[in-house]
């Protein structure tokens, strides 16, 4: 007993905060812990049908995948998804139909992880192509800055305790400078501060070391970033990278 109120109502209580139902002349509605990438909640929509129930996700994957710029993406991959899941996608559903009483859990289950699951996938794409993208403006950077220099790009730089992927790295006379672009995630700064300070340790051997940040206000943890590497914007001109090496 904690405060005299049983483990039971305890995990009862926990269990109400996590999903929740409601009703209207439309359909129950249910409203799941699973998380969008962008915060929101899945949501399980409910409907009686002659054949049984109609479960579906109410659009809401689909609107989340517009929100991110991603509807192209989004259809390829939702009908995979949906696939793999047992349960259905009509471009802008997912969901499955028919499904009898019995077996409506499994369905709403089904289709909220589906429906989680393609929002993720698109969004882990659309992420791919971004950071592709700025690779890209990264090479034509440094091709104008270091026309004479020898650039690796996605090579491989042995720290202190480890070896590290960097999106490039420049060998120029008895200079090593690797570069990072590092995106406006807290999960990419801590990875970056990772690489930057095994390379750090090494001491008087180690190479220069440079953050490229795609949007320096929207980068968090950049104090910790900059105690590291030296930060410079993708949108830089030329002159700023020879500065910055």
């Amino acid at each position: 007993m904690v405060d005299n109120i049983s483990v039971n109502a305890i995990a009862e209580e926990v269990a109400r905060a996590l999903s929740f139902a409601r009703t209207s002349n439309e359909g129950a509605m249910v409203v799941t812990p699973l998380l969008y990438p962008g915060g929101a909640r899945a949501v399980v929509r409910i409907n009686e049908t002659a054949e049984g129930f109609f479960v579906s996700d109410g659009g809401g994957a689909k609107r989340e995948a517009d929100l991110m710029g991603g509807r192209g993406l989004f259809t390829r991959i939702a009908r995979a998804t949906a696939a793999r899941f047992a349960v259905r996608f009509d471009s802008d559903l997912i969901f499955d139909l028919e499904v009898p009483r019995e077996a409506l859990v499994t369905a709403a289950i089904a289709v909220a992880n589906a429906s989680k699951t393609a929002v993720e996938q698109t969004a882990e794409r659309l992420s791919e192509r971004h950071a592709n993208s700025q690779r890209e403006r990264l090479s034509e950077r440094l091709t104008a800055a270091f026309p004479a220099a020898d650039i690796s790009y996605d090579a491989r730089v042995k720290g202190a305790s480890a070896q590290w992927t960097f999106d490039a790295v420049l060998k120029d006379h008895d200079r090593t400078v690797a570069f990072d672009i590092v995106l406006p995630h807290a999960n990419a700064v801590h990875a970056a501060v990772s690489k930057f300070l095994d390379l750090r340790d090494l001491g008087e051997d180690a190479p220069a070391r440079i953050a490229v940040v795609t949007d320096e206000k929207a980068t968090p943890l950049i104090p910790l970033l900059g105690r590291t590497a030296r930060i410079i914007n993708i949108a830089s001109a030329p002159k700023a990278f020879r500065a910055a090496a």
